[in-house]
């Protein structure tokens, strides 16, 4: 991945009550439009087609709720399967931060 034209977003799941909000700071970080949906689909579609690239994403993935903790782990599993399909994205996942 080029450096020059790299555009770095960092999504800090950390106050996040609900799903909902988990995906209104996915669209608001990445820039993403207002009508993108949310769920797993939509997300994949907005990340692999609409979303800036080349990126490097970071994300904290601590939630507020416990209930959330497997919403918030499929979600990072698109990011790391888009990066592994394609070569324009970077997921950085910083499991252990406070």
């Amino acid at each position: 991945m080029e450096e020059r034209d790299l555009r770095r977003f960092s999504l800090d799941f950390s106050e996040c009550r609900y799903l909902g909000e988990i995906y209104a700071q996915i669209k608001n970080v990445l820039e993403l439009p207002r009508w993108c949906g949310e769920n797993l689909d939509a997300l994949w579609d907005a990340v692999t087609g609409m979303m800036y690239t080349p990126a490097e994403v970071t994300i904290f993935p601590k939630v507020k709720r416990k209930e959330l903790q497997d919403d918030a782990k499929e979600i990072i599993a698109v990011f790391q399967e888009a990066q592994q399909e394609y070569n324009e994205i970077s997921v950085i996942v910083l499991e252990d931060a406070e």
